[in-house]
């Protein structure tokens, strides 16, 4: 028994140093190609992932396998689970690799409450945000509560203090970004950047993503600025259509968006 566990604890040092070796792409490329799967193979087998599941955010395209495996782009929950599961390895060792946190919290018992939890990564530092308040998740639109009502540790608010960044919602039956941007999510909006980005593109990952007013209301959205005119353009795969508005007399750029935090959790009671 003492020879296995210092066995175990022996393989898990010698993993813990090939990690360390290598960024998180590396070693997810090399876990695939351990396994002899292709990209298409990881999404083909993804995709069954997600019709188990009946969600498709568990599919993952080549392209975005592509992002993860040469980026180091830090996958979402459901990607770290399809990943997970495809590639025979830890829950954990995903999120440790890429420096995530998750940290679930009961559900809401309020009428409209809502409490959630994402992950979030700054500068090596994970931490996880809890939203535990009366927010509505209807439409999409910019927060109007404080970052102190909702929870927002202190470590982040310091950084939205700084006045270039608001926070958003992204209404929860809001399919304009597909599982880009799911419905449901918390994005931080940098309000300092608000010219459409126009530039050669490899993955649709790398488009810019903005938080747009117009007269209807509010859009996170790709963008394409032509004139005068603005189009606020949904992902290929939404429900919703093309936009044009007359720039800036009829819409306007609230931010780019530079962070998205999907939802864990969303119930609500009835009333």
């Amino acid at each position: 028994m003492l020879e296995v566990q210092a066995g175990r604890r022996l393989n898990a040092a010698l993993q813990t140093e090939v990690v360390a070796m290598m960024n998180s792409g590396d070693w997810l490329r090399k876990l695939r190609e351990e396994l002899h799967l292709t990209r298409i193979a990881v999404e083909r087998i993804t995709s069954e992932i997600a019709s188990q599941r009946t969600n498709k955010r568990y599919r993952i395209r080549r392209g975005r396998l592509t992002d993860i495996e040469e980026r180091s782009s830090a996958p979402n929950i459901f990607e770290v689970e399809s990943l997970s599961e495809c590639y025979k390895v830890p829950y954990q060792a995903v999120l440790d690799v890429f420096g995530l946190s998750l940290a679930e919290t009961p559900a809401s018992t309020g009428s409209d409450e809502i409490t959630r939890s994402w992950a979030f990564n700054d500068t090596g530092r994970p931490f996880s945000l809890t939203f535990q308040s009366r927010v509505s998740f209807d439409t999409t639109r910019l927060v109007t509560e404080t970052a102190e009502e909702l929870g927002v540790p202190a470590a982040v608010r310091q950084r939205l203090d700084s006045g270039n960044f608001r926070l958003g919602i992204i209404g929860i039956t809001d399919d304009t970004m597909d599982d880009l941007v799911p419905g449901g999510s918390i994005v931080v909006i940098d309000r300092s950047n608000t010219t459409v980005e126009m530039r050669e593109l490899k993955t649709i990952q790398e488009r810019a993503i903005y938080f747009v007013w117009h007269q209807n209301g509010y859009n996170c959205s790709w963008c394409n600025l032509v004139g005068d005119m603005l189009f606020i353009i949904p992902h290929p795969t939404s429900r919703q259509s093309v936009m044009m508005f007359k720039f800036p007399r009829d819409a306007s750029i609230i931010g780019r968006v530079v962070h998205v935090w999907p939802p864990l959790r969303l119930e609500r009671s009835s009333k």
